[in-house]
């Protein structure tokens, strides 16, 4: 079953354009924020102006983009994009995303799946909280451009073992973003991904900063996992002095009451 949480874990929700497929980010979801509160926070970012102006309808689950949006349980919005641990097939599930069925949170769960239906074009990305001073930047994500590689590439993600190095290279002339990073394996010097366009911004910038990126395999899926799934890594660098994560205005809560994580 999923537990109750016990450390404050954010996620940005993102809404994939149809026109150009850039995504713009929508809001926030923290949960854990203690014991006296309620358990799960949504908030509305400033971003959803923009993604409203591109043609976002309405979101039902929450219909104003001003108000915080608290629950001791989590959001059926969210909840609904999670494997219920009723199905009989919930424990392999959580085991395709490297957690324990007994000790997964809700937050683990949606992280690490993105959160992505079919249905709707909304994706969901860990939000990096430091737990201290010496902690570096670190993030869970799905390797994504799978459908783009080759027999080799997605035949070599089968052999991926955890922990495996993949090495992040500048993809300059791929024909889709030019910033594009792939991830490469060490020997046989094969694509077996691409990190996420959401994250490009970010981890240009760190890289730039910290003067490396570290990446690792931490589950390698069958092929009989959907493809958007199959390939889960962490990548990690430093944490420079008085850096926030997300701190660009697209980023910033509409609500003055939301929560203000960098003072966790």
């Amino acid at each position: 079953m999923i537990v109750e949480q016990k450390l404050i874990q954010a996620a940005i929700v993102t809404w994939r354009n149809p026109a150009d497929l850039t995504y713009v980010p929508l809001g926030r979801l923290v949960s854990g924020l203690g014991p006296e509160r309620p358990e799960y926070e949504f908030a509305f970012l400033n971003g959803v102006k923009e993604a409203i102006d591109q043609g976002l309808g309405e979101l039902l689950a929450f219909p104003d983009i001003d108000r915080v949006y608290c629950s001791d349980q989590l959001f059926p919005f969210f909840q609904n994009r999670i494997m219920q641990p009723s199905r009989p097939d919930y424990s392999a599930f959580v085991r395709s995303l490297a957690l324990e069925p007994d000790h997964a949170t809700a937050m683990d769960i949606l992280i690490r799946t993105g959160g992505s239906r079919v249905t709707d074009p909304f994706e969901i990305f860990e939000y990096p909280i430091r737990s201290g001073p010496l902690e570096p930047y670190r993030t869970h994500f799905l390797a994504h451009g799978l459908r783009f590689l080759s027999v080799a590439s997605l035949a070599r993600i089968t052999t991926l073992e955890p922990n495996e190095r993949l090495y992040v290279m500048h993809d300059c002339q791929n024909d889709y973003d030019a910033r594009a990073l792939a991830l490469r394996t060490a020997a046989d010097r094969l694509i077996v991904g691409y990190l996420p366009g959401f994250l490009l911004a970010p981890a240009l910038r760190l890289w730039n900063q910290c003067q490396y990126i570290h990446c690792r395999v931490v589950k390698a899926n069958p092929p009989e996992i959907p493809l958007q799934q199959r390939l889960l890594c962490q990548w990690e660098t430093c944490w420079p002095e008085g850096h926030r994560p997300f701190a660009e205005g697209s980023f910033q809560p509409i609500s003055s009451e939301a929560t203000n994580l960098h003072t966790q």
